[in-house]
């Protein structure tokens, strides 16, 4: 079963599909500095595409390499460019079989690998409930903040109507601002959901695209209507606290009531 399809980022036409990508979602091999030297695993190239690169002397560069689910569904993709593109010829139009195909390459921001273990769960079963995130450490709950945010690309968040507009986050596991995107993310799209991960991106979402738009409610669960009362406040550093209150007037200057509910 192939896991990634390839996607030729010029013509948007599909290059191929792998069963599997050596240096990919798994140990990264740098051949220098931002070039990383990758294997597709049993690539079969589409005959429409190499008729492409024939007809038109196009060769193999940019590509958007798009990870599958089980189901052979795009959950989210990675951009990379050969440092030396691929060149067909003649005879590659009568290709048919897989094969192994060791390639160069940059990419513009690599999987990091936080978000690689959780990609190669989100690839056999996307979560189906809130708060799988908090298990997680620091470090992996930013992998999964990469993860949500390229996968909200793939997936269309419906916008709520006027009528509802209430959401409600759950501050049980909120100890830091990066908690906090992880929950503000559930709460506006629900399991895996994404919502922003810093001020600039969450300012994008209030634009409209991954769901709802303001005016609405934010309702701050278990007690916690204000971030000055968050449980875990002694543990929070100060720095954390510092973002949180921005957070907190950013939504209420975009028109968003935070409701404290007990």
């Amino acid at each position: 079963m192939s896991k990634y399809l390839l996607v030729d980022d010029e013509s948007d036409l599909v290059i191929g599909e792998c069963k599997d990508i050596i240096g990919f979602l798994d140990e990264h091999k740098k051949i220098a500095s931002y070039i990383y030297e990758i294997t597709f695993v049993s690539l079969k190239f589409t005959g429409n595409y190499i008729q492409h690169c024939l007809t038109t002397k196009s060769r193999m560069g940019g590509m958007h390499i798009h990870i599958l689910s089980k189901e052979k569904e795009a959950i989210g993709a990675y951009f990379f460019v050969p440092e030396k593109p691929y060149r067909f010829n003649k005879e590659d139009a009568a290709i048919q079989e897989r094969i192994n195909l060791k390639i160069s390459g940059g990419f513009a921001s690599p999987p990091s690998i936080e978000a690689t273990a959780i990609w190669k769960k989100w690839g056999i079963s996307k979560p189906l409930t809130i708060n799988t995130w908090v298990t997680l450490t620091q470090k992996q709950r930013r992998g999964w903040l990469e993860v949500v945010r390229i996968h909200s690309l793939y997936n269309k968040y419906k916008e709520k109507s006027v009528e509802d507009n209430h959401f409600y986050v759950d501050m049980t596991n909120v100890v830091d601002m990066i908690s906090f995107y992880c929950a503000l993310g559930e709460a506006m799209n629900g399991p895996g959901g994404y919502y922003g991960f810093n001020l600039d991106s969450l300012e994008d979402c209030f634009c409209g695209g991954v769901g709802a738009t303001p005016p609405f409610k934010l309702h701050l669960l278990n007690g916690e209507g204000d971030f000055n009362e968050l449980k875990y406040q002694e543990t929070i550093k100060s720095v954390d606290m510092k973002k949180l209150q921005q957070i907190k007037d950013m939504l209420i200057l975009k028109d968003i009531t935070i409701v404290r509910d007990y």
